[in-house]
This record gives structure tokens, sequence and C-alpha cells, in this order.
């Protein structure tokens, strides 16, 4: 079957289209991606005001239509952080439900991190190797360890890139007690999971924060699956870029790729939680993937469908 898995996040809102081959990996089709931020404000005023609401829905409606000239048989939404922690998510869900027929699930945190577990490790043969996997939202952030496709330890922390610039960011580029400031918070918030007992063969950092990333750290304009899936970053190439965009305004950063468009005043947020959860970790270096919850949530639905 052919399926269509839509990812309702804080900043983006991504489509897959893709089907399971017989190995049950995802063979994807084509991604579409858009960047409303409909969660803007949301960690300060606990709602999602209209404008989100149509945005939002002014999307799905787009994605529904491409999703009916790719003969899809079956469409899932998930939506994480943003309407997650939102007061009126009735009122998102119905609204979405009434603009385009897509019936949009509400996953819980800890779902959200071991669905983008198996997203990140989806496109792996070898399932033997203990993976640690960060996913960079722009809520929050999901760490899960484990091998295989199922996660024995996952966390959702509530430290994403539009929920830190928001809370610290008050220049552009941030000060350094805005950054001392944010630093030590996410540090904190990040002795929630249990790095220090996990010994990771392999660390993935999943979405648009890593591979946004890995392409500054490439100097590569363009988006390509190729240059970002596998592509294997020290720590010392993350501190670098990082330094670097802790200087340079969003008009600077957003011309240094594509897909920093629609993130460009929160890629540094997102930059620093990564820098520090790959400290955490106590790793050198780490791959970065494309696939996140958005594969996850298909092998889950996949798996649903089929009574497994």
């Amino acid at each position: 079957m052919r399926y269509a898995s839509i990812d309702i996040g804080t900043n983006t809102i991504l489509m897959l289209i893709g089907e399971i081959n017989g190995s049950e990996l995802v063979a994807p089709i084509k991604d579409f991606y858009s960047v409303p931020r409909i969660g803007k404000s949301v960690s300060a005023t606990r709602m999602l005001d209209g404008d989100s609401i149509s945005r939002a829905t002014k999307i799905l409606r787009e994605y529904r239509r491409i999703a009916d000239e790719y003969g899809v048989d079956r469409i899932f939404a998930s939506a994480t952080s943003a309407v997650r922690d939102a007061l009126n998510r009735d009122q998102f869900i119905s609204a979405t439900k009434d603009a385009c027929g897509i019936d949009v699930e509400i996953i819980p945190g800890e779902t959200e991190a071991k669905l983008g577990f198996l997203g990140a490790v989806s496109g792996e043969t070898d399932r033997s190797s203990r993976s640690l996997v960060i996913d960079i939202g722009g809520g929050s952030t999901e760490f899960s360890y484990g091998a295989g496709a199922e996660p024995s330890r996952f966390e959702s922390i509530n430290v994403g890139a539009v929920r830190i610039t928001e809370m610290f960011f008050k220049h552009t580029p941030p000060s350094g007690d805005e950054l001392r400031r944010a630093d030590e918070y996410i540090g904190n918030e990040l002795k929630r999971f249990p790095f220090s007992e996990i010994e990771p063969d392999r660390v993935f950092a999943a979405a648009g924060t890593a591979t946004t990333i890995a392409l500054i750290a490439q100097g590569q304009y363009e988006f390509t699956p190729e240059a970002v899936n596998n592509y294997r970053m020290t720590s010392s190439a993350l501190e670098e870029v990082f330094d670097r965009l802790r200087g340079m305004t969003s008009d600077r950063i957003r011309k240094l790729t594509e897909a920093a468009e629609g993130r460009e005043d929160v890629i540094l947020a997102g930059a620093l939680i990564l820098k520090k959860g790959v400290q955490a970790a106590g790793v050198r270096e780490f791959l970065t993937t494309d696939r996140g919850l958005r594969y996850g949530y298909l092998l889950y639905k996949h798996m649903q469908s089929i009574g497994r």
C-alpha cells in the first residue's frame, strides 16, 4: 500500500509519501516541507492562535490534494509539542478535520520519542547496533536509546528550537548572557535522560535542525537526501558551526542554505540543543538523518493496519 505520513510540529509540517517493502523498510517516494510555525508563542500562552490554525489547515488541504494525486491509499497525521501543549487543541483537531477530512492524532511525548527512534533507524539494515537518537523539534527534543526498532530508554524534554529562542533570545544575534542562560537551562533539562547508563554504538541526530547544520558544515546550499543522510559529523565540526551561527543575523543565516529558510531565527537554539546533547552523550561524532517521526509513524500505523 501507499501511505502519506504527516508530521505537524511546532515549526514545520512535513509529509512523507512512501511504501513499505517486504522487509518492512520504508521506501520513500516524495517528501514535502512547509514552515508555518503554528507553535509561535504557545510555550507562553498555551494557545494556538487563529492565524496558526488557518495556516495549518491551508497546508493540510494542499497535502490532501497532493496525496490524492499520488494515489495514496491511507493518510496518517500526527501532532506533537505545540498542539499537545495547547489548551485549544480540540479546536485545532476539529478545524483540520472539517477543512480536509484528515484525522490528526495528538501523540504523547514518550510515543513521539519511540516513533522518532523507529523512524531514524528505519533505513538501517543492521538492527543489532545500539543507537541513540536525538530528535530536535521546535517545542521539544526526544532522546531515545536501544537496539533493534524498539528503544529501551526514551524521554521527551521540553527544549525545542522555537521554545528556547522565545524563552531566552531577545536579540539577534543573542547576547552572551542570553546564550549562557539558555545553555544552563538546556543542560539542567537534559539531566532527565540517563546518559550515564547508556553505551551507544552510534548516534543519530534527526530532523531539520540536524540536517540544516549538516548542510552548513559542508558549505552546501541545496538540500538533497544524499547530503544529509548518514552524514558523519564530528563534535568539533558542530562546535565550529555553532560558533559561526552565534555571531550571525537571521538574514545572513538564511543565505547559508535553502534548508535554513523558515528556521533561520531558531537554528542557533537548535544547534545549542544538539551540542549539549552530544556533550551529554560523551561522543565525538554522530550521523545526521532526515528520517524521523513521519517515518516511524508510517511504520507504526502500517503495523497496526496489518494487526501487528
